[in-house]
Order: C-alpha cells, then sequence, then structure tokens
C-alpha cells in the first residue's frame, strides 16, 4: 500500500512538472507572423507561370519567337525569387530559433535588397 502511494505521488509530481515546463516553452515562443507571411508569400512568388497570353493569335514560328522573351523574363523572375525564398526562409529559423548557426551574422548585418549592377 506504501509502494503504491508513493509511485503515485511520484507519477503526479513528474507529470505537474512536465506539464509546467511545457508552459514556459510555450510562453518563450516568439511570435514569427510576419516571418511566415514573407516567407508563403516569396514562394508564391516563385511559382508564378509566365503569362504567354499575348502570343495565343499567333502561329508557328511566329508563336515561338513571341514567347521566347516572355519565358526568359519568367525564368530570371524566377532564380531572383528563389533569392529571396532562401532569404526568407533563414529569417523565419531564426525567429524560430535564434541560436541555431548563422543567425548571428543574419540578424546583425541584412543582406541589400539588391545587388548594385556592374561597371560597363
Amino acid at each position: 500500500m506504501k509502494r503504491i502511494l508513493m509511485v503515485m505521488v511520484a507519477a503526479v509530481s513528474l507529470s505537474l512538472a512536465g506539464a509546467a515546463r511545457a508552459e514556459g516553452e510555450k510562453a518563450e515562443k516568439p511570435d514569427c507572423s510576419a516571418q511566415k507571411t514573407a516567407h508563403d508569400d516569396a514562394v508564391k512568388a516563385s511559382k508564378v507561370k509566365p503569362d504567354l497570353s499575348s502570343c495565343n493569335d499567333k502561329k508557328g514560328k511566329e508563336k515561338t519567337e513571341c514567347q521566347k522573351p516572355l519565358k526568359e523574363q519568367a525564368k530570371a523572375d524566377a532564380e531572383a525569387a528563389k533569392g529571396k525564398v532562401k532569404e526568407a526562409k533563414m529569417a523565419l529559423d531564426c525567429c524560430k530559433n535564434p541560436k541555431k548557426k548563422g543567425c548571428g551574422e543574419a540578424a546583425a548585418a541584412p543582406a541589400p535588397a539588391a545587388p548594385a549592377p556592374a561597371p560597363k
């Protein structure tokens, strides 16, 4: 009887300690909704398809020539969007876990929005 009572007391105290620790961890989590929204927007932007509707009325080689610059522009935009996705993901990950490798430098010196073009 005494043993059962001791086991019950130990079990209850451990479960209460675990619940208290879980509550403490929940309270310490930062609000990363802005970073999450930025990441989601960047992912959507990277998946945009080129608008080829202006070339629908053309046929054959004319249509191909019409679509080529549009597809190239979409490809360049997708590459730029991939960079933004990577930056947004890093910001989100650093918000969730500030001790993560690479977060100290990213928070101290954010990367420039657009690199300057090289002089010709």
